[in-house]
């Protein structure tokens, strides 16, 4: 079910003073961030009871081709929370309207991977290649992660049954 939401300010004051170009052309952008990804980007992951995302590889590409470029900085280093290797990161884009970076936090997490019948936190038995695979796995959920905060576009609500949009506060009315 999708509700559809106009925000209007109260009165002419609370408008931001913005060069009414330069808002036409960030409202166009935040058009395109805010439609849902194609739907052959969407992936179901069947071990976890059918959840759709947007795999990596594919919001790599579609940062590139937005942003033209994007940087990915970890925050500090890989941490063991229960039995998983939680990674945080900082995904910076350039944002192509506004000519400057801006930055997005993200966090991701995935089960360290031990011996067939060992408990989950029995870390005498990790698996000799677990944590070769699962820290770049980590890596991945948590630039997935952040890439969702900047729009839909990144697979935000893909699992969403109640959409909210937005719609454009800025528009010109025509003349009276």
């Amino acid at each position: 079910m999708s509700k559809e939401v106009t925000i209007k300010p109260k009165s002419p004051s609370e408008i931001p003073m913005v060069d009414s170009m330069y808002m036409k052309e960030l409202v166009q952008f935040n058009q395109v961030l805010d439609r849902d990804p194609s739907p052959n980007m969407i992936k179901t992951n069947q071990f976890s009871n059918g959840a759709k995302y947007v795999p990596i590889r594919a919001v790599e590409t579609m940062l590139r081709t937005i942003f033209g470029v994007y940087q990915v900085e970890m925050i500090g280093q890989p941490h063991i929370v229960g039995n998983s290797v939680v990674v945080s990161v900082h995904l910076k884009v350039y944002h192509p309207v506004l000519k400057e970076w801006v930055t997005y936090a993200g966090t991701g997490a995935v089960p360290i991977q031990v011996e067939q019948g060992a408990h989950p936190t029995d870390f005498t038995k990790i698996n000799s290649k677990a944590l070769h695979k699962n820290v770049p796995a980590a890596k991945s959920f948590a630039v997935s992660n952040a890439a969702k905060s900047i729009g839909r576009i990144f697979g935000s609500h893909v699992n969403s049954t109640d959409d909210l949009y937005v719609t454009n506060m800025y528009e010109e009315k025509p003349a009276a």
